[in-house]
């Protein structure tokens, strides 16, 4: 079922996961560490973090959603891209190395 998808489908899903590991890279830039992190330097530092004290819980919610639909489009993606597991060995012809003696 997966197994074949179109150029287009594997286009689109490439797209929608940079655009997840970009949007999660820079939500955990963002998120408050105990040394402050990135945050800090946009006026967070002991605030708690970029976001305020209350933002942090969003950002918290946020990664964990970032996080569960990076793995989900992680294996929708090698599904799609390796035609389901299926290999296509159509138009490959058998070949034997030539021995010494030859």
């Amino acid at each position: 079922m997966l197994g074949v998808a179109s150029g287009a489908v594997n286009t689109l899903l490439a797209i929608l996961f940079i655009i997840n590991c970009v949007v999660m890279i820079v939500f955990v830039l963002f998120r408050q560490s105990d040394s402050g992190g990135i945050g800090a330097a946009f006026g967070g530092g002991e605030g708690g973090g970029a976001f305020g004290t209350k933002g942090q819980a969003v950002v918290d919610k946020v990664l964990t959603f970032m996080g569960a639909t990076f793995i989900v489009l992680a294996l929708v993606f090698n599904l799609v891209s390796t035609s389901g597991g299926k290999a296509d060995t159509t138009g490959i012809e058998e070949t034997t190395a030539p021995t010494e003696g030859e």
